[in-house]
């Protein structure tokens, strides 16, 4: 069996998860072989958790958003669906909308929507996206 090599080391990460009106946003990426993700990426050096994810969202977005809480982290090891070797430690953060225009980088995010938690289980998902979102909904239920 050959030995996987991840040339970027652990990567560190963050997803944000967008609320508004009980729906949240989901976008389509390139990166993640084309199925639905949430915008996020990576934390630099000297970055909070919390001022990678909205700085991120930012870039990819352009929506304002100001940060809950982190409901999530978890580990992410060669992806099927990501578009090249990645041992990712990752960081979900669930944020609520301050401005919602929503202007794409469209290199990053290609296609967009907003989506209640039971519909945006149902589409194509990326590898563990799934598991941010049944997060996010049990985190919702517990009324913290």
């Amino acid at each position: 069996m050959k030995e996987v090599e991840y040339p970027r080391g652990i990567e560190i990460v963050t997803s944000a998860i967008l609320q508004k009106d009980g729906k949240i946003f989901l976008a389509k990426s390139p990166k993640w072989s084309n199925k639905w993700t949430l915008p996020g990426g990576h934390i630099e050096v000297g970055e909070t958790i919390l001022d990678s994810c909205l700085r991120e969202v930012i870039e990819e977005t352009g929506i304002k958003a100001k940060p809950v809480a982190i409901i999530n982290s978890g580990e992410l090891i060669g992806s099927k669906d990501f578009h090249r070797p990645a041992h990712f430690i990752h960081f979900d953060v669930l944020l609520d909308v301050i401005e919602g225009d929503v202007t794409l980088d469209k290199q990053e995010l290609t296609d967009y929507g907003w989506f209640t938690p039971e519909e945006a289980l149902k589409l194509d998902l990326g590898e563990d996206y799934d598991i941010s979102i049944i997060k996010y909904v049990d985190y919702i239920k517990s009324g913290i």
